[in-house]
Order: C-alpha cells, then structure tokens, then sequence
C-alpha cells in the first residue's frame, strides 16, 4: 500500500492499485459495498438503500441545479456517483466540500443505465486514510 499511496500523494493516480482496495475489509465491516454493486440492479435494484466509499474525484453545483450537488466518488471497483440535496450538503458541509475520501449512505435511484445514489448521510475517510502503514524507503 504504500507505494500506492505516495503514487495518489505525488500524482493523484496509481497504476499498481487503488487506495481503497487495502481498506475493503474494514469499510465492509462498515457496511460500505464496492460501487460496481451499487450499480449492479441485481444486487442494488431502484429504491433500495446503499453504502459506498470512495476517494472524491468530482464535485459539481451546476447554477440550474437550484443547490443540488453531484459527487463522483471512485474505489477499486468503478465510480460511483452522487446526489447531495442542498439540505444534506449543508448538514455534512465540511465532509461534502472538503473531504478527499468519504462514506455516502442514501437511496440507489435508476433511470434506464444511469445511476445515483441519493444521499442522506456522510462520514469522513481521509483520517483511516492517513492511518495506512506507511513504511520508510531509507537509504543505506
């Protein structure tokens, strides 16, 4: 993991793996899904509640959006994107505007291929990030 994190660190990609991918077991036992089962209508069909993480990659508020924000979150498995009503993006302000890696808790909302997760809750990731070994490359 750590040549993966100084590769997001120094140039916000890795070709080796994704961050998250050595956290899965731990935001599993949060209840957070990869994001290709949020997409997957088998395993998150319309209306159903999901949990995703993911590293924040996108933050949008379009002018006609009347306030609504759209976040694209990514974890090893794909994208997952959001939908914060301006409620919810100002309850969780701090998280929606400034977090590098988060929790989305909401409602899986379909139309034909496109897929949101509407949100109703978010939790803060970029300190379980900070906490990953980090392992010293000392010269000798």
């Amino acid at each position: 993991p750590v040549e993966v994190i100084r590769d997001y660190q120094t140039t916000g990609l890795s070709l080796k793996n994704h961050p998250l991918a050595f956290l899965r077991d731990k935001l599993t036992a949060l209840g957070a899904r990869p994001s290709r089962d949020i997409r997957d209508a088998r395993v998150s069909p319309h209306g159903s509640r999901g949990r995703v993480a993911g590293l924040a990659l996108f933050r949008q508020r379009p002018g006609t959006a009347k306030g609504v924000i759209f976040v694209t979150l990514e974890d090893e498995t794909g994208r997952a994107d959001l939908i914060l009503r301006p409620h919810i993006a100002q309850r969780f302000r701090n998280i929606a505007f400034f977090s590098t890696a988060m929790i989305a808790t909401g409602r899986v909302e379909r139309q034909g291929r496109v897929v949101h997760l509407l949100v109703d809750g978010l939790a803060d990731l970029d300190d379980t990030l900070r906490d990953m070994p980090m392992l010293s490359r000392d010269f000798r």
